[in-house]
This record gives structure tokens, sequence and C-alpha cells, in this order.
């Protein structure tokens, strides 16, 4: 396994301060501070005890900073088995600190994953999707199955849709029953929020 680098905090919270392990990966991006800072400044009081879940889950550094501000539950779907290694080391530390919180991890593909568990929530839920960039060999059809998977979204639990993604890529502007509310530009990162069309 590649060696983990502890460059990552929980920024506030119950749990800030607190150092997450990163895979030292070509395909792990960590998410920049300035946007997790400001994704939380959106979401402030809607992520109490809301569960979210982080489709490409790398070091769960949204759904741990989800659990620090107050999110009932983070659940992460991570395709890597060593970055789902440091994934777990990370929640496993967490728990040290808190036994209470509420974690759900799945290892595999989280196009055959989501569907499913989408379609059994229960809970008024965030769903945040950071795919590996569409410039990366092997992923230039990412976004569209990002797009195909938002589309087919029916439970109405799924309140709120959070798609990090590269700046230079045009997000279309309704996705099923869901249309852009906000975007906000991080450098070569955008953060798209997507919510259901009565709403927005």
């Amino acid at each position: 396994m590649k060696k983990p680098q502890n460059t990552l905090k929980i920024i506030a919270g119950q749990f800030k301060g607190f150092k997450l392990e990163m895979l030292d990966s070509p395909t792990t991006r960590p998410t920049k501070a300035i946007l997790k800072e400001s994704l939380f400044n959106v979401l402030q009081n809607d992520i109490h005890n809301c569960e979210i879940i982080e489709a490409f889950g790398g070091s769960g550094s949204i759904g741990l900073e989800a659990l620090s501000r107050g999110a009932k539950k983070a659940i992460f779907i991570e395709n890597n088995p060593s970055g789902m290694q440091i994934l777990e080391n990370n929640i496993k530390t967490l728990k040290l600190k808190d036994s209470t919180i509420q974690t759900q991890t799945y290892l595999g593909n989280a196009f055959f994953i989501l569907p499913k568990l989408i379609d059994n929530l229960k809970h008024s839920t965030i769903l945040y999707l950071d795919p590996p960039f569409v410039i990366r060999n092997g992923m230039e059809n990412i976004y569209d199955e990002c797009f195909a998977l938002i589309e087919k979204i029916q439970n109405p639990q799924i309140f709120l849709i959070i798609f990090e993604h590269l700046s230079s890529y045009k997000m279309p502007q309704n996705l099923g029953n869901f249309c852009i509310i906000k975007q906000k530009k991080f450098g070569k990162s955008t953060l798209s929020y997507y919510s259901k069309e009565e709403n927005g």
C-alpha cells in the first residue's frame, strides 16, 4: 500500500483540527480547504441531522467534516482497496473520539452501488459527487455516468446534490428532477449545487 500522508484536517465542529490520512495516489485529489469551507458555509444548518453520501470517498474528507458539524450519518463509497483502508483508518480514529458517530462504507463501483442505496434511503440526504476529473485516462465518460445516475433519482429523501467538477466543464442546467441553484469556482475545481426544481 502506498504511504498515506497526514495533510488534511477537519476545519470546524466537534472534531476540529483532526488530521486525516490521505492516499498518495495520482487518482486521489484532495479537496481544497477553501472549497470545503465554502461548501459548509453554504450548507450551514442543512447538514444537521441529515445523512450525507460521499460517492467517491477518498479520505472521507467531506463526509467526516459533515459528521463533525452535526450530520446524522456519513456513507462512503470507494473503489480503491488501498483508499478504502485509509478511509476506514480515518473513521476508526474518529470513533475513538466519539463512538456514537454513524458511518457506512462500501467498497466498489459507485455506479453499481448508488442506485439501490439511494432507493432505500429513509432520511433526508445530501449526495456529494467528486469523481476523478474527465481529463484522466479512462475517465472520459465519468461525468456522463454521473448525470445518468442523477436523472434516475426518484427518492424524495435526496434533497440536494453537490457536484465537484473541472471548472472548464459546462454542467447541464437540469438533470432529471434537479436543477442548478448555485455554482462557485475555486481555480480548477467548481462546486455545482443541484436541488429539486420545485425548490429552486
